[in-house]
């Protein structure tokens, strides 16, 4: 049986990574295009599950199961206000998530942007704000 995590956005349609049990074993993936699930805006932790552990992990350390495929890495979102001098800026956070702007370093726009899906679920604001305070919760001490 293989596991199923949406991972991205392509042409209108979400790409979702596939892994079965020997491609998991072996950090080769399968991609196919599947339609977001859409999970409740007011469920931060869920959507951060749904929508971002496939390749930042559970925990949100990058350790995914779709990151051994990705190049670049994805980013140790526990340490996302770390690696801005202990500030959590929110602005920077949600420039990321929606795709307004994207900075070379991190591998432009290879981090799927979540705006369009979030618009298309609806209640794009409410689902930016809960997945935020649940990435806020993440964040080492």
């Amino acid at each position: 049986m293989s596991r199923f995590w949406t991972v991205g956005i392509i042409g209108g349609g979400v790409l979702a990574v596939c892994l079965s049990p020997v491609a998991a074993a072996q950090t080769r993936s399968n991609v196919r295009v599947e339609p977001a699930t859409n999970v409740s805006p007011t469920d931060g932790p869920g959507m951060f599950r749904t929508y971002c552990a496939p390749c930042h992990g559970v925990a949100g350390k990058g350790d995914g199961p779709a990151a051994p495929a990705l190049n670049p890495k994805p980013a140790d979102l526990t340490a996302f206000a770390k690696r801005r001098g202990g500030v959590f800026s929110v602005r920077d956070f949600e420039d990321k998530l929606m795709g307004t702007s994207m900075v070379t370093s991190h591998g432009s726009s290879d981090m799927p942007v979540w705006g369009p899906v979030f618009r298309q679920l609806g209640n794009e604001t409410l689902r930016v704000a809960n997945l935020r305070a649940h990435v806020e919760s993440l964040q080492v001490k």
